[in-house]
């Protein structure tokens, strides 16, 4: 009988003690950074920019979570903006680009893209 009451009390204390509410941390991180079109496609090496067609900045994570979002700071042209993900773990936010450089980066990492757009101005070209 003594037995069956150590196994009684061995199983409730490892419901106690082998049960822990907290969870192994994960890295949660954002993974990369781009410009893309508007409809998130990729901007082909070289392709043309073109001043009707809008583009966007589409940053790429780790990270789907619900019940904790994760927000992620990123500068375009030194502007500073943000991203919250919680369904997906890529976001487009859409961007208006200048004429030039245009420079966009993750705050407090490495990840940067870069993005050069020469305005023609009035040129029309006539075939």
């Amino acid at each position: 009988m003594k037995i069956k009451q150590y196994y009684i009390l061995g199983f409730v204390m490892f419901l106690f003690f082998g049960c822990s509410d907290h969870e192994e941390p994960i890295d949660i991180y954002p993974q990369s950074i781009s410009f893309v079109h508007a409809d998130g496609s990729k901007i082909a090496e070289g392709e043309c920019i073109n001043p009707n067609i809008k583009y966007g900045i589409k940053i790429q994570t780790n990270h789907v979570d619900i019940n904790r979002p994760l927000r992620v700071d990123y500068s375009v042209n030194g502007v500073v903006y943000s991203m919250t993900f919680a369904l997906n773990s890529s976001e487009i936010n859409p961007v208006t680009l200048i004429n030039g450089n245009n420079t966009a980066q993750i705050v407090g990492s490495n990840h940067t893209a870069v993005l050069k757009y020469v305005d023609q101005g009035d040129f029309e070209m006539v075939e």
